[in-house]
């Protein structure tokens, strides 16, 4: 996939979370650790938001592209931005936002493993 469209498909994702009431603190967030796509708040808590982008024609669905060892990396990636940003203490989970073609998907919650 191009930056071009992933660039799109973030910007199509920012605006569906903004509907859902998100509030979009920060897009493309890296560090040493990893990256993160969008960082967000809804309802008090902060959500660290994986975009991913399937062509419908290609092999797979957008989900299946959100691996156990991605999950890891993005969980790690979140804990980082939390303790730079002073904010061990907020309530926090990992969303996801599928673009399947021109179907948008928010899930919520999609990773809890090692989370506190």
């Amino acid at each position: 996939m191009s930056r071009e469209v992933g660039n799109e498909a973030e910007t199509l994702a920012a605006q569906s979370l903004e509907n859902d009431g998100y509030y979009i603190i920060e897009r493309n967030y890296n560090c040493r650790v990893g990256e993160i796509d969008i960082i967000a708040k809804k309802d008090k808590v902060i959500c660290f938001v994986e975009v991913k982008y399937r062509n419908p024609r290609g092999f797979g669905t957008a989900v299946d592209a959100i691996t156990h060892s991605k999950m890891q990396k993005i969980l790690k990636t979140a804990k980082k931005y939390l303790y730079e940003n002073d904010l061990s203490d907020a309530d926090y989970r990992i969303d996801a936002v599928i673009i399947d073609g021109d179907k948008v998907e928010i899930m919520q919650n999609i990773f809890t493993e090692g989370m506190s």
